[in-house]
């Protein structure tokens, strides 16, 4: 009896314990929440600017204040990686994609929305009305409002951040993917691991970086040496909210005859056959005086040498940045493009958005020599920022053995940016394999040179200004144009006094060293000023536009009637040859030179014969491996296959016109087949180089 009086005093005892800390826990709880916002934020780490962040300083709890005025307003989202493996498709400086996104306040919520803005209605046709119909809003995230306080709403943003709700970090799943097994894998995303490592806020943007860490128990496939435990990757990625400009800019939209990067637009109610206005991206030049045929601009396009860059090449770096000068004085802007080196005590990341940065790296597996990714503003296609990545490889001889056998990006290593364009977010994406381009053909000057070192000499410099050259066209707007090099005949091409650096119509093209045969002078090596073709397509993107709308259609179109003179010709990756049966017109192709491919090719490849017969006496030294050997060899035969591809074209092959139609004046058939003889002709350069039995014998 005393036993069971006991237990009864106990657990009464107990209850009541019980429910004096729940009453503590609500009174805590009840605190907490009637804390003001200042209270919230009091000893906490701020980050002030476009959005507000505040982090507990022991639990690293990240509030956010959003202001209500900010409530369904347009900001921009941007995803780029800062640190990534190349096995799961990230690598130092990729541009992920950008979207359009609000925050909207639902109760005591706040819902992050994206919606496309690809369809567009004229406000005073009625159907405007129906704008919204079947057109599917996407909500990212969902938000608890924690308090809404004189105009400022406090939000946790730690599950936010720490989740795949604003951008998808990890590979999309392939459809019907036949290698699945064969892929690595980073497994599921861990949110206790992953960490936000920093925040950066400015007057109208704002970045977090953070540390994704993904696990997978059990990987059936180990990835390269880069991964140092394959049941746990790492990628770091910065998100960016943007303000959406403010100053005026009027789009200019593409047209199939020039090549500029921009976003797609569809006329809902337009009754046009090719109901399509797409806006170029662009970047907003103003002139200091308007009156002034050449002025300088309010705002120049201003590009930071990031401080890794090595010393002796800064120098070439600069030149060809600046070398786009003298396109945008032909379209009216004097020093449109600056350059400015980084300090070594800079304070500032090469990731933020207020530099253009040329950015430095030497990876383990890289996945181009050079990359020039640029942000615009999807609504405008005024570009807001741009980076290029270049790769120490491209200085280098640390070459992948398979990668000597490389068509383009697709068999270099690029496959993984498949994984990243089967998303949402690869209307932003650039795949460009330039770099590997050039490369090819600097091993090719390597190989002509006994293997000695060439760092110092002419031929690499030249490469490297025709990579960066290349690359900042592409954060100019400009797509590829491999139609380009048809400028010069094959004995033209040769004559320095003729090309004055311009191999091509076009830095844009991938064209590959040039290399003269013997008895003839050598020519330029690589592409080193803008062509004919950027100086017009210059013009058409940033020419500044007459007030009056219908002055200014007609001022556009007479620039673009020019299509059809010698050095504007424009064809880009939508129609290029480099893959058999790809498309049809053998013009359009990578790695070719001159007017008359098949008369250059047969020199190259009578060249490379040359060079294979000697290349046992030049490339084996006393005590040194056969590796000279091996990688000279693979490099001229590398050379000699795609030299083999660009003479092989011509056979069935159409030329394509993308002219549009004018009765004013006579104008080339839309397609017209090779001429027999050219087609005669390839056929019998493939007969003695490529079927002969002692085509390649010694």
């Amino acid at each position: 009896m005393k036993l069971t009086s006991l237990a009864i005093a106990l657990t009464l005892a107990l209850s009541a314990n019980q429910v004096a800390f729940a009453a503590d826990d609500k009174k805590s709880k009840s605190k907490k929440k009637d804390q003001t916002i200042e209270q919230m934020i009091e000893n906490k780490t701020a980050t002030l600017g476009l959005f507000d962040f505040y982090q507990d300083k022991k639990t690293g709890e990240t509030l956010m204040l959003l202001d209500e005025s900010q409530l369904d307003t347009p900001f921009l989202h941007f995803a780029q990686t800062v640190d990534g493996l190349a096995d799961a498709g990230h690598f130092r400086g990729g541009y992920r994609g950008e979207k359009i996104i609000e925050f909207r306040r639902y109760f005591d919520r706040v819902d992050i929305v994206t919606k496309t803005s690809r369809y567009q209605f004229d406000e005073n046709n009625p159907i405007s009305r129906a704008k919204d119909a079947n057109i599917s809003e996407a909500v990212l995230a969902s938000l608890k409002i924690e308090k809404v306080e004189n105009g400022q709403i406090a939000l946790k943003v730690d599950k936010l951040f720490l989740s795949e709700a604003l951008h998808k970090v990890s590979p999309w799943a392939r459809v019907d993917d036949k290698k699945a097994k064969k892929r690595f894998k980073v497994g599921k995303l861990n949110s206790k691991k992953s960490r936000i490592l920093s925040k950066r806020a400015y007057d109208n943007n704002v970045d977090i970086v953070v540390d994704y860490v993904f696990n997978n128990p059990n990987p059936s496939v180990y990835g390269s040496k880069a991964v140092s435990d394959p049941r746990s990757v790492s990628i770091k990625l910065q998100h960016s909210f943007i303000e959406l400009p403010k100053e005026e800019f009027t789009p200019r939209y593409q047209d199939a005859r020039i090549g500029y990067f921009g976003r797609q637009y569809t006329q809902m109610t337009s009754s046009s056959w090719a109901p399509y206005k797409d806006v170029m991206n662009r970047w907003n030049l103003v002139k200091k005086d308007p009156s002034a045929a050449v002025s300088e601009p309010v705002e120049p396009i201003v590009w930071w040498i990031e401080n890794t860059t090595p010393l002796e090449w800064r120098d070439t770096i600069r030149e060809a940045v600046l070398a786009w000068n003298s396109s945008f004085e032909k379209a009216g802007f004097k020093n449109a493009l600056q350059v400015k080196i980084q300090p070594d005590d800079a304070t500032w990341q090469a990731g933020d958005l207020n530099y253009n940065v040329l950015r430095w790296t030497s990876s383990p597996q890289p996945r181009f020599g050079g990359y020039g990714p640029s942000l615009a503003n999807p609504l405008t296609g005024q570009l807001l920022g741009a980076d290029i990545m270049l790769e120490f490889i491209f200085m280098k001889n640390r070459w992948i053995y398979n990668s000597l056998y490389s068509q383009g990006a697709a068999s270099v290593g690029f496959n993984n940016l498949e994984q990243i364009n089967q998303g949402p977010s690869s209307a932003s994406a650039l795949n460009c394999s330039a770099g590997h381009e050039l490369q090819q053909g600097l091993l090719l000057s390597q190989a002509m040179s006994n293997g000695n070192d060439i760092e110092n000499k002419a031929v690499l410099k030249e490469g490297l200004r025709h990579l960066v050259l290349h690359e900042v066209g592409h954060t100019l707007g400009l797509n590829h144009n491999m139609k380009a090099s048809i400028l010069w005949d094959e004995k033209e091409i040769h004559d320095k006094s003729l090309t004055q650096g311009a191999l091509t119509g076009s830095v844009m093209d991938y064209s590959p060293i040039n290399v003269s045969p013997k008895g003839t002078a050598q020519g330029d090596y690589f592409q080193t000023e803008p062509g004919l073709y950027d100086d017009w397509a210059i013009e058409y993107g940033y020419s500044i536009a007459l007030d009056d709308s219908e002055q200014e259609a007609e001022r556009l179109a007479k620039i673009l009637a020019r299509s059809s003179e010698k050095g504007l010709a424009f064809g880009n990756d939508a129609d290029d040859m480099r893959a058999p049966g790809r498309h049809i017109d053998p013009r359009i192709m990578t790695g070719d030179l001159s007017s008359n491919p098949v008369a250059y090719a047969s020199e190259r490849m009578t060249l490379i014969q040359g060079l294979l017969s000697e290349l046992k006496d030049k490339a084996l030294v006393d005590g040194q491996s056969h590796q000279q050997l091996l990688i000279s060899a693979n490099s001229l035969f590398g050379q000699y296959r795609r030299q083999a591809e660009v003479i092989s074209r011509q056979i069935g092959g159409v030329y394509v016109e993308r002219n549009v139609v004018d009765s004013s004046q006579t104008q080339s058939l839309p397609y017209t087949p090779v001429p027999k003889e050219k087609q005669q002709a390839a056929m019998q350069a493939l007969t003695s180089f490529v079927f002969a039995g002692d085509a390649l014998a010694d």
